[in-house]
């Protein structure tokens, strides 16, 4: 199903859904999916808890933009003539939801249909590798895959080496940290850039599961046993500050590890 409007979903609720209901408890289909630009309809069809994959659009500059009916707005030069400031929270809120309740998202759009991998069409003004979409992307909660797309068989080919390429060609921050009109000030990009910890606390992980209960208003047990299985915990954090003066978005990590350890008791 392909659904961007919510007028749209309400009619596949209704009529379409069902049937799909059928065919999966008849073991005709094994899963249900959703393809959609817009988070306040992807929300919406996930709260029917029938969902297990969601096709989405996600890249860095797509993430700033309010949901909406228009998928052409998402790339509209209008859309980025002003400052933007972090990502849209239902944006954020649709990734966690997703994460969460288990659907995996599959990423369509990762190079913004190649504008992101050219300065001069992106409209973030900073060119992209591939490999820095694909890796913003699956950093994001609940994306379990990437359709990259490409216009050759050598492009396709390259963006099949992705799993091989060394860390340094993946490592997106330093780009959307100099976007001219785009900034991402406190908030946490699962970059990896505040490694290593002098305890060995995973300051990402801790993160992103301190941000899922957040979301949530309180601990999901699944997110609970999560953060349990981590090596090492917010608790452990010695306070040395040394993670903060290697953020490029400049996150509170401190303060952080502290509610980590607050939340979920460890």
């Amino acid at each position: 199903m392909y659904v961007d409007a919510l007028s749209d979903w309400e009619v596949c609720k209704r009529d379409i859904l069902p049937i799909a209901r059928k065919l999966k408890d008849e073991g005709k289909i094994l899963h249900i999916g959703l393809s959609s630009h817009n988070p306040e309809v992807a929300l919406e069809a996930i709260k029917e808890k029938d969902l297990s994959v969601l096709l989405f659009s996600v890249n860095p500059c797509y993430d700033l933009q309010p949901a909406g009916e228009d998928v052409e707005q998402l790339w509209a030069e209008s859309a980025y003539s002003h400052p933007l400031l972090n990502m849209d929270p239902e944006r954020q809120r649709l990734y966690e939801t997703c994460e969460r309740q288990g659907v995996g998202i599959d990423v369509m759009k990762a190079f913004g249909g190649g504008d992101l991998l050219h300065a001069d069409v992106s409209p973030a003004k900073v060119s992209l590798s591939p490999y820095e979409c694909m890796a913003y992307a699956l950093s994001r909660p609940g994306v379990a895959s990437v359709m990259a797309g490409a216009r050759s068989v050598g492009e396709l080919a390259e963006d099949g080496k992705y799993s091989d390429a060394p860390e340094d060609q993946k490592d997106f921050a330093g780009a959307l940290a100099s976007m001219p009109m785009i900034r991402w000030e406190g908030h946490c990009m699962y970059c990896g850039h505040c490694a290593p910890c002098p305890v060995g606390i995973s300051v990402a992980d801790v993160t992103r599961y301190l941000n899922l209960a957040r979301a949530q208003g309180s601990v999901p047990e699944t997110v609970a046993q999560h953060y349990s299985v981590l090596a090492h915990h917010g608790s452990e954090c010695i306070g040395c500050g040394a993670c903060e003066t290697r953020c490029p978005f400049h996150v509170p990590v401190r303060e952080n590890m502290r509610l980590a350890a607050k939340t979920f008791g460890v």
